[in-house]
């Protein structure tokens, strides 16, 4: 029967900003319970989930007739899986819906994503959580010939198929479609993906003098990597957290590094990074090269990615201070525009995008190098969607030079006004669009009658560079840029997907190609150009997250606080709404038609968490730390939802401490605390700064005294 749920506890969307994350257990230990309700109601991801989810998503396909049955969908995943348990109830899922699942087994969620565009899918899966711990599990979706990520309104319309199946019936379903393995032919593709010159920036000796150390986060690039060989651009190349079976993300990766500028051997040696492989072994590296990196003969530099591939942090080990520089997404992009400008580019207006999350800084690095800058929500499938667009003006305009037909305007008007009503509506369908994309180009094709003309211009979209779209970045460690690919009859077509190793390869060439001759330092140049605006991310977990929703008390009582809070400095707040996003609570100042500063409050996507995002200049950081601390303050009272078992936990933790400082020993009692628990205590210390390790006794912070306070 279809799933059992009170209306008011069915959400409206299934999923987060980027598909569907969370812990994975096994469907027998919830009997007789449908899958949607364990998610919904224990947030916990089931094989049974999976093999709904699949189906649903093909069912979408099939319904809009995207796609016809016997077509194929590409699966891949990461490491996480070790028995295939998740992973094979997906295949079952999308088999039982008729389509031909392609197996391309442990992959980038990029080699996934741009094989599916090589091969003509009609869509694909990838099964990750990407840089979350190894104990979750998720879905990420890309769609066929556009590669777009769904979009709010695909999330709807994929949550109602999901409520109106009958779980019983798909259990005892036959597998109507097939299955191929092209797991060997996945990573060959990949593989000459990354060597392509146009792909890659490196050329023989780029890398000369360089030692890298690359943090593949026991990931999906593990044995990538170990395929790729040695030496990259001619750099000394030590792999690191290559294992799998230790653990994905474990000790690795980038989600610890977030919101750092820099590593002192201090904190190598405390909790969360004395366990840190590729860490260590960048400081110690460093250390014993300090004399020739001191002469600037030669670097020794980090690549770390996250569990699934598509996001890349670059470390620089600095020999005058001792330390490691870490350079997130937005220190990767301007790297990247500031190279391209140097190099010469072809495009009028390039237009570089960045989300709401990224250093102001950032984008007025962009704009004084020449490019456009756009801002949107938070995720990479909303930068995706700008690339996608730019690159669709750019080729329908090549198709308006072969063919002069007044249907042919007329249809590309009602395709722009569809994708404007979009907007107005913040009713976003990337399943939508890539049909009217799809509609356009076929037409074209019939009425050229010759697919010579077709495959010409999608070879020069893809080699010549000039749609306006140059590059898109999140703050995290997304990167977008276009990358050309061979489709299923070997000609050229562009593409565009996020790709940790790309990203990190490309901007390590970038720096090597905007190094100074002269005598200045690396370190001090490198400064000198990366974003140096004022910008922090204040995470809260274990949350409420229905309080962000429009016309909401809380939101309501939320925005007077600021407000007010403001006031106080006399500045006042400009409020945006974001279509994208309509629960995050945006707020600007702007002075002189330029943005001062952003304050901005959203629930994650992936995670149980919202978080307050400080951006500024530098020059105003003692006013943004101050309002930031009492606004964080009011949030940790506040939106705690003490009902989950792991609010409950953390409470517990605190109370515990607000008597005296407790060794790990004394908190860790089997009978309040359960192994799960580790996780919470690692977010209260190391995430949201509740609490801190004096000696070898932890003892409350004051955000922690202010958590535990009256609500």
């Amino acid at each position: 029967m279809p799933v059992s749920m009170k209306m008011e506890s069915r959400p409206e969307r299934l999923q987060g900003t980027d598909g569907i994350r969370g812990p994975v257990a096994q469907a027998c230990l919830f009997p007789k319970k449908h899958p949607l309700a364990v998610w919904i109601e224990e947030e916990v991801l089931t094989e049974e989930f999976f093999e709904l989810y699949a189906y649903s998503f093909c069912r979408y396909l099939l319904d809009e007739g995207w796609a016809l049955t016997g077509d194929c969908l590409v699966l891949g995943w990461d490491t996480r899986d070790t028995e295939g348990i998740y992973n094979s109830a997906a295949v079952d899922g999308v088999r039982k819906a008729g389509l031909t699942a392609v197996v391309v087994g442990v992959m980038p969620t990029p080699a996934v994503a741009l094989y599916q565009l090589s091969r003509g899918a009609a869509g694909a899966l990838v099964l990750t959580a990407s840089h979350n711990p190894a104990e979750q599990n998720g879905i990420k979706i890309f769609l066929g010939h556009t590669g777009l990520k769904l979009f709010p309104e695909d999330d709807r319309r994929l949550t109602e198929i999901c409520f109106s199946l009958d779980q019983d019936t798909l259990k005892k379903a036959d597998l109507k479609g097939s299955k191929l393995h092209e797991e060997e032919r996945a990573l060959g593709f990949f593989l000459s993906l990354t060597q392509d010159p146009f792909n890659s920036w490196l050329e023989e000796g780029t890398l000369a003098g360089v030692t890298l150390v690359v943090d593949a986060a026991n990931g999906a690039f593990s044995l990538f990597l170990e395929r790729l060989g040695p030496e990259l651009g001619g750099a000394r190349v030590i792999l690191c957290n290559n294992k799998p079976e230790r653990g994905i993300n474990l000790d690795c990766g980038v989600a610890d590094l977030e919101g750092l500028g820099f590593l002192d051997p201090l904190m190598l040696e405390e909790e969360p990074f004395c366990r840190a492989e590729a860490l260590q072994t960048l400081l110690r590296k460093g250390r014993q090269q300090r004399e020739r990196l001191l002469s600037g003969r030669e670097l020794v530099m980090g690549l770390v990615l996250d569990g699934d591939g598509d996001r890349c942090f670059l470390l620089a080990y600095d020999p005058l201070a001792d330390r490691i520089l870490v350079i997130n997404g937005d220190g990767l992009a301007i790297l990247q525009a500031i190279w391209l400008k140097k190099k010469g580019i072809s495009q009028n207006q390039p237009l570089f995008v960045n989300t709401v999350e990224s250093d102001l800084e950032s984008g007025r690095s962009a704009a004084e190098n020449g490019y456009t800058v756009n801002q949107c929500a938070v995720g990479d499938k909303w930068i995706l969607r700008h690339a996608v667009l730019s690159d669709w003006e750019f080729r329908t305009g090549l198709f308006q030079k072969h063919l002069k037909s007044l249907r042919f305007r007329e249809m590309l008007l009602e395709s722009r006004q569809c994708i404007q009503k979009m907007e107005e509506e913040s009713a976003f369908s990337a399943l939508d669009i890539s049909m009217n994309l799809q509609k356009l180009e076929r037409w074209f094709k019939n009425k050229t009658d010759t697919p010579k003309i077709m495959k010409s211009v999608l070879s020069e979209c893809a080699t010549s560079g000039r749609s306006r779209f140059v590059l898109g970045n999140e703050e995290s460690g997304h990167l977008l840029n276009l990358t050309r690919i061979p489709d299923s009859e070997g000609f050229m077509i562009p593409a565009y997907a996020g790709n940790g190793l790309k990203s990190g390869l490309n901007t390590l060439a970038a720096l090597q190609g905007l190094r100074p001759t002269e005598t200045e330092r690396f370190p001090s140049w490198l400064s000198k150009i990366l974003p140096s605006g004022y910008s922090k991310s204040l995470p809260i977990y274990h949350v409420d997250k229905k309080l962000l929703d429009p016309g909401s008390g809380f939101r309501s009582l939320l925005q007077d606080f600021i407000l007010e809070t403001l006031a106080g400095e006399k500045i006042g707040m400009e409020w945006i709404h974001r279509s994208e996003e309509p629960q995050m609570l945006f707020g600007t100042c702007r002075e002189k038609g330029l943005p001062e500063f952003s304050l901005f409050i959203r629930n994650s996507g992936t995670e149980d968490k919202l978080s307050l995002y400080l951006r500024g200049r530098s020059e105003i950081r003692d006013m943004l730390e101050r309002t930031g601390s009492m606004i964080y303050g009011y949030l940790l009272k506040n939106v705690k939802d003490y009902s989950k078992p792991a609010a409950q936990a953390e409470r517990y933790i605190l109370t515990q401490l607000n008597d005296s400082s407790c060794s790990w020993e004394e908190l860790h009692k089997p009978e309040h605390l359960q192994t799960s628990n580790e996780e919470i205590f690692r977010l209260m210390h190391a995430r949201q700064s509740l609490i801190r390790l004096i000696d070898t006794r932890w003892e409350l912070t004051r955000w922690g005294i202010i958590c535990l306070g009256d609500r």
